[in-house]
């Protein structure tokens, strides 16, 4: 075999907080060959990113290197100098980071920062690069490329400034791309895939995305590899009981049952590396496990490796957990009138003006006459791709963006027609969830005055703030030890449960979800949904819910609207969208849903 792209070899990175260093990745080994794709996934927190930002050399001030070598070429990155990296990172080694606005210039356009690249790294100017801009904004699937280009990031949608992200890593033309969830944007990384050279370390939560794209995958727990080795091996055999714990907790399209999700949270101990990392979680821990940390054994042939004590003994870790049992549903009959009903609602944006509104500006209709009713204890499910009008229509519906025409009508209440007191009063009871935690989140304030900030608005007295604050955060599964936090200390998974629990401390009676699990890990994504739903019963509440994952809008949703181009293609019942869907646009959606069965595996039957 040759010598690998990237060779990580006994890496150790921890994070100095407080003067303690806490271990982020632990004895890290990994190599990368050419046109390989390399899979790692596991919960927030795990070190997936953290193994990344060491392949770019990117790690922030706070992290300490304390073992190990980032080997590029027969060049340690880690210790390279300046000169070195600016050759590499971009045109050897690109990334795509999971969140698209802390990477894109706001006040270029898109295409300006696509030409930045072809011209540092390929000396292509003008014309040129203008046209490689098109093509590569084309590539990753952006309708009307040279409208794209001329947009700034914040006139596109999350899962377009993913795609502008990716058409940014591609213009290097690198031999690795380290792709860190690229959520938004899976059916673009499954097209490219086919089509590019490069290698490619995916990170994900998204487990079936992996499937369908890794040739090896790697399961990362708490810092440490907990298993390694080919796709369809780890997924078809899994012989660590954390792997198993994933693959329970992934939704399926075709079952209408809640996944199961993994109990208890990872632990933050400095010194949990002395025993297995995994023991307080294990169903199947013995003592050996707390008093002694595994090695990476051999459980079977063909290069699969397991952190477990008992990875040679299959039956002593037993099966892979079942589905819980189907959730309960609504009497649909019940509701007679709709919390929220929607008539013909359009939204338009006005471009092209120039920053002192002196050029010629034109309409876009973004959302064109969309029209569905909500009841209580309802969940519409909104999909479409990026670009479809999906987080439009959400902030329209909480008057965060104007609408053109149309009517909002919630509890009986023109929502159009309200001034600015019932307007906040609206909003007390209307929530949204958005699709970016990074952005929603004050990087100033703790999580604990962030999740509390709307009880304050209430009126509700500070003794009786803590309580609800910490009751709230328990369930969506982040403890006491984050109170104290900053947006900065918390993964991308971590922020995204604390807006959740800020969106649900009040017991709102609509909740507008943005892409509520794109950022989750599979077993806290299992808890979430579950958590949703048991709220939905016990307050009455409903939920518009957006999101690209098909499988998760299968377990939770009642209705389905399908968008595109900013208009509704179809809406009716789940069980006849998955079931029977007559919009061709909705057969195709269908039919991009990736699976945990990997494609070498359903070609060999």
């Amino acid at each position: 075999m040759t010598d690998p792209l990237i060779a990580i070899e006994n890496l150790t990175v921890s994070f100095a907080v407080g003067g303690v260093l806490h271990p982020a990745v632990k004895d890290l080994s990994l190599t990368l060959h050419a046109s390989e794709v390399v899979g790692l996934v596991g919960e927030s927190g795990s070190g997936k990113s953290t193994a990344l930002l060491a392949v770019m050399s990117y790690l922030p001030g706070n992290a300490v290197v304390e073992a190990g070598r980032v080997l590029h070429g027969g060049v340690d990155l880690l210790r390279a100098s300046r000169e070195t990296l600016d050759d590499v990172r971009g045109r050897r080694i690109a990334m795509i980071y999971q969140d698209p606005t802390t990477a894109l210039n706001p006040a270029m356009t898109v295409g300006a920062q696509i030409a930045e690249v072809l011209a540092r790294h390929l000396s292509m100017e003008g014309a040129r690069a203008r046209e490689r801009t098109h093509e590569l904004l084309r590539l990753v699937q952006l309708d009307d490329p040279p409208r794209v280009a001329a947009a700034h990031p914040h006139q596109l949608s999350g899962g377009m400034q993913q795609r502008v992200m990716i058409a940014m890593a591609l213009a290097g033309e690198p031999d690795v791309l380290l792709m860190d969830e690229p959520t938004t944007a899976l059916d673009v990384v499954r097209t490219l895939h086919r089509q590019i050279r490069s290698a490619i370390v995916f990170v994900s939560h998204n487990l079936a995305a992996v499937a369908q794209l890794a040739d090896r995958i790697g399961v990362l727990y708490a810092g440490e590899l907990m298993e390694l080795g080919p796709a369809a091996r780890v997924l078809e055999e899994p012989s660590h009981p954390y792997t198993r714990g994933l693959i329970a907790a992934v939704p399926r399209i075709g079952a209408r049952r809640l996944p199961q999700g993994i109990p208890g949270t990872a632990s933050r101990d400095p010194q949990r590396f002395t025993h297995c990392v995994f023991a307080d979680r294990c169903a199947f821990t013995a003592d050996i496990c707390r008093s002694s940390r595994p090695a990476l054994l051999v459980p079977s042939s063909g290069g699969h490796l397991s952190r477990c004590h008992f990875a040679g003994e299959p039956s002593r870790i037993g099966a892979v957990p079942g589905e819980r049992a189907t959730r309960a549903t609504h009497d649909r009959m019940h509701e007679t009138s709709p919390l929220l009903e929607v008539s013909r609602l359009s939204v338009e944006y006005r471009r092209g003006a120039g920053f002192l509104g002196l050029g010629r500006a034109h309409a876009v209709r973004a959302v064109r006459d969309v029209s569905f009713r909500l009841p209580r204890r309802r969940v519409l499910a909104v999909v479409g791709e990026s670009g479809s009008g999906k987080s439009t229509l959400a902030r329209a519906l909480l008057r965060l963006t104007p609408a053109a025409q149309g009517r909002i009508v919630f509890d009986g209440a023109d929502v159009r027609a309200f001034d600015a007191g019932h307007l906040r009063a609206y909003r007390r009871r209307a929530q949204i969830v958005f699709q970016n935690p990074t952005s929603s989140l004050n990087p100033h304030k703790t999580v604990a005055d962030i999740v509390a900030r709307p009880l304050v608005l209430e009126g509700v007295p500070r003794e009786d703030r803590r309580s609800r604050v910490l009751a709230t955060l328990r369930a969506v599964g982040l403890t006491e030890a984050y109170l104290d936090r900053h947006p900065a200390q918390l993964s991308g998974g971590e922020k995204q449960r604390v807006a959740l629990a800020r969106a649900f401390v009040t017991e709102p009676l609509l909740v507008v979800l943005d892409e509520p699990t794109t950022a989750l890990d599979v077993s806290v994504q299992a808890t979430i949904l579950e958590l949703l739903l048991e709220q939905k019963e016990r307050t009455g509440c409903a939920y518009l819910l957006i999101s690209h994952d098909l499988a998760v809008v299968r377990q939770v949703a009642d209705e389905v609207l399908v968008m595109r181009n900013g208009e509704v293609c179809e809406i009716g019942p789940a069980e006849r969208i998955f079931g029977s869907p007559s919009h061709p646009y909705t057969r195709e959606l269908l039919a991009a849903v990736p699976d945990l069965e990997p494609p070498a595996a359903r070609n060999s039957v």
